[in-house]
């Protein structure tokens, strides 16, 4: 029925009053169309966090394969991998400590005592921060670097601050010094991310 039907149905109806009741609004679908703008607005926020704590953690990595024959260390509770330089087979050994990981050199600490011959540690925080957040929190090590962090952990590779070795024994020292060069050709992988260092 178009106005003229209406208006002719009706009565005398003024035509204003006719244009009046067509352009009056549905406010229930206009709630609606509403309630659905702010639920997908909810979502794409919720996206946009995941992606982007996903590309936080990821910012510096690029996808990396192991060449054939390299050794690698999958420490299973972090996911993370370990790739050691060549020269480093057989000479070291990894010590799970709580949720952390001691990576010693295996003869200075059998010749020497146990809690020496450290090469570095992999700590990790039972939170995520980046690496301005954590230097902001005072966890800040004399030397150590960055390496991820997920959604709830942080994982800081720290290097010991104290002589690791038997001072009198000028080979433990040459070893030790020479591995201790090498952690810097270490590759950490989180699955087949390879993680820069910061």
């Amino acid at each position: 029925m178009n106005k003229k039907q209406l208006s002719g149905h009706i009565g005398n109806i003024d035509d204003r009053l006719v244009e009046q009741a067509e352009k009056i609004p549905n406010y229930r679908q206009m709630h609606h169309r509403q309630t659905i703008r702010r639920f997908i607005t909810a979502a794409a926020a919720f996206v946009l966090m995941a992606c982007s704590f996903c590309a936080g953690a990821f910012a510096h990595a690029t996808v990396a394969e192991v060449p054939a024959g390299q050794e690698t260390v999958l420490l299973k509770e972090s996911n993370l991998t370990l790739v050691f330089p060549d020269g480093w087979k057989g000479k070291y050994s990894i010590e799970k400590n709580g949720q952390n990981y001691i990576i010693y050199n295996t003869q200075i600490r059998e010749d020497v005592c146990a809690g020496e011959g450290i090469l570095f540690y992999i700590v990790c925080y039972n939170e995520s921060m980046t690496p301005e957040q954590f230097v902001e929190k005072g966890y800040d090590f004399a030397s150590y670097s960055y390496l991820f962090s997920t959604s709830n952990k942080t994982y800081i590779l720290c290097y010991p601050s104290d002589v690791q070795w038997n001072t009198e024994n000028p080979e433990q020292e040459m070893e030790y010094l020479e591995m201790e060069e090498e952690i810097k050709d270490i590759k950490f992988m989180f699955g087949n991310i390879l993680l820069k260092r910061t």
